[in-house]
């Protein structure tokens, strides 16, 4: 019976919650995208407040490593952005808000790499971009952008790396080129 009771308390030990600190200029550094908290890797869970004493970002990190949840929060309480990762790498949907709680973008990644459909909005909740990725997170299919007003600013689609409709991009003059006025 001894030894299921150190075993016990051997499983519980070794599977305790994570460190829960508050965050400190003097206590953290980066170091190439790593986390070190007095000089060790820091696994556990970071909260950083305002001088308000709200919170306002929350991550979790395993051997100095982005690992879990990374939330954002604005100063009135209203979620700012959640975003997931697994060993520093972008993972899974990335969401965040404008802060009066329009969505500001929906993203979804695997492995560090942008997949499937990405969209951004305007804080007036006006579609701002809709892009589209293939699984080597390289753009492919249908690509959108809108002027805040809702008219649209480019409609194209690649297609075996080659862009076909509007692009939407500002006419460039070359050095031999002249530009044609319009007389009113």
């Amino acid at each position: 019976m001894k030894i299921y009771a150190w075993l016990l308390i051997l499983l519980v030990a070794c599977t305790a919650q994570p460190t829960t600190v508050v965050w400190n200029e003097k206590d953290f550094v980066w170091q190439h995208d790593t986390l070190y908290y007095h000089t060790q890797l820091f696994s556990g869970v970071v909260n950083t407040y305002n001088a308000q004493q709200q919170r306002i970002e929350q991550g979790t990190f395993e051997n100095g490593l982005r690992h879990g949840f990374i939330q954002r929060w604005y100063a009135n309480g209203q979620l700012a952005e959640k975003r997931f990762y697994q060993s520093n790498e972008k993972e899974g949907q990335h969401q965040a808000w404008w802060e009066n709680g329009q969505q500001k973008f929906d993203y979804t990644f695997d492995n560090g790499t942008p997949i499937g459909t990405h969209k951004e909005w305007y804080a007036n909740g006006q579609l701002f971009s809709l892009s589209t990725y293939n699984a080597q997170g390289q753009p492919e299919g249908l690509q959108q952008m809108w002027f805040e007003n809702g008219k649209i600013r480019a409609n194209y689609e690649i297609r075996a790396g080659r862009r076909f409709g509007l692009l939407g991009a500002k006419g460039c003059m070359g050095g031999n080129e002249t530009q044609i006025t319009a007389i009113r």
